[in-house]
């Protein structure tokens, strides 16, 4: 039977509840799956099999007809696609009982309905998003005649320019790991689809956390202004920020998803909201070098500091550069006298080997910044 065990078993449990009658409901083979009479669950029913075996509408058995594995009662069919997929009894007189029968029939019929429709929907789903993944985030060499040949059949036109968006909540470690978290995602993103899918003509594919919003080709700006827009409704909804990258307008759609990717990555470690890929330059590389590399940088140039120690020179270089190398701005900002902040640069630079207010040197600590911003959760478990 397409009905689960449990899925059947509540809905046994719940009928026989209100009509105070025994219900079993039975397989495509005549074995009672489900029943309010938990011993008989397992045993074969001989009126259910000569439902399906003479395909009957429904069979009344009578106290003269009753046997030990076929009570007083009415059988139904249970049908699906016109094919009968299992049989519902129900004990007692046929007048008292044949209503409710008639009722847990179609119940079970429409739940089997619904749930061959949810399982084509997913195989559907699950199709579309192997396509998509093929043809946006392979870099595979894919048969010339292959992909237009599943596009069509999914009815994707892969001739339209298209642009590419990649779409996150920010801190997404703040909400993975938690069931209130992943649901708070999901309602984001369903959002976000919605919105999004009122072209027809675009697609969503869901990859690491991450939504690829593949959309009609439009200038930047208009995509700027989308990006805006689900930014505005994440944080006005759902109190959430987004990070959101957007491709460079490269006409092959991999090289678009990679421009769009990179400039997400970019944003993500700035902590704004949205990057385009014209916008981004010392990002570009940044993605490339593995996070063990760049713990092991850090590690290097602050040799020997612990977690709380890095956090410490990395805010005090962070303030050092938003102040534009000013150090009575710098010292200002951070709150200290000036010679308290020389002294602590000084202090830096015998530590690393590097003097931070040396234009030849300054870039050892921005790239430390960029780094520290990826890696300081890895870098807090080492430390524990």
């Amino acid at each position: 039977m397409l009905l689960s065990p449990q899925s059947a078993q509540r809905i046994v449990e719940e009928i026989g509840k209100t009509i105070q009658q025994n219900i079993n409901m039975m397989d495509e083979n005549a074995i009672i799956i489900a029943s309010t009479d938990a011993t008989r669950i397992g045993h074969f029913h001989e009126g259910a099999y000569r439902v399906i075996a003479e395909n009957l509408p429904e069979l009344c058995i009578t106290p003269e007809l009753a046997t030990s594995t076929t009570r007083t009662g009415v059988n139904l069919p249970i049908t699906h696609l016109n094919h009968i997929v299992g049989v519902i009894g129900i004990t007692g007189a046929y007048e008292q009982v044949i209503g409710y029968g008639k009722i847990v029939k179609k119940m079970t019929e429409i739940l089997m309905r619904e749930s061959t429709e949810q399982d084509e929907k997913r195989m559907d789903l699950r199709v579309r998003s192997r396509f998509l993944e093929d043809w946006v985030l392979s870099n595979r060499p894919l048969s010339s005649q292959s992909l237009p040949e599943r596009a069509a059949v999914l009815g994707i036109d892969i001739t339209l320019p298209r642009r590419v968006l990649v779409s996150s909540v920010q801190d997404l470690d703040k909400y993975v790991d938690t069931t209130s978290g992943q649901q708070l995602i999901e309602k984001v993103e369903e959002t976000i689809a919605a919105i999004i899918e009122q072209d027809g003509s675009n697609m969503i594919l869901r990859n690491n956390a991450r939504q690829i919003l593949i959309v009609r080709a439009a200038p930047d700006k208009h995509l700027e202004a989308l990006a805006n827009r689900l930014c505005y409704m994440a944080l006005t909804k759902f109190s959430v920020y987004l990070t959101i990258g957007i491709d460079g307008n490269a006409s092959d759609i991999h090289l678009a998803y990679i421009q769009a990717n990179k400039s997400w990555r970019a944003a993500r470690s700035k902590h704004i909201q949205l990057l385009a890929y014209r916008n981004i330059t010392f990002e570009l590389f940044l993605g490339e070098i593995s996070k063990p590399t760049k713990v092991e940088y850090l590690h290097k140039i602050f040799a020997g500091c612990n977690y709380e120690e890095i956090s410490q020179w990395i805010y005090l270089t962070e303030t050092y550069f938003s102040a534009e190398g000013s150090i009575t701005q710098a010292a200002a900002n951070l709150f200290i006298h000036k010679n308290t902040l020389q002294y602590k640069l000084k202090k830096l630079e015998e530590l690393t080997g590097y003097d931070i207010r040396l234009p030849s040197n300054a870039p050892v600590f921005f790239i430390a910044q960029q780094f520290y911003r990826e890696v300081q959760n890895s870098l807090l478990l080492l430390d524990n």
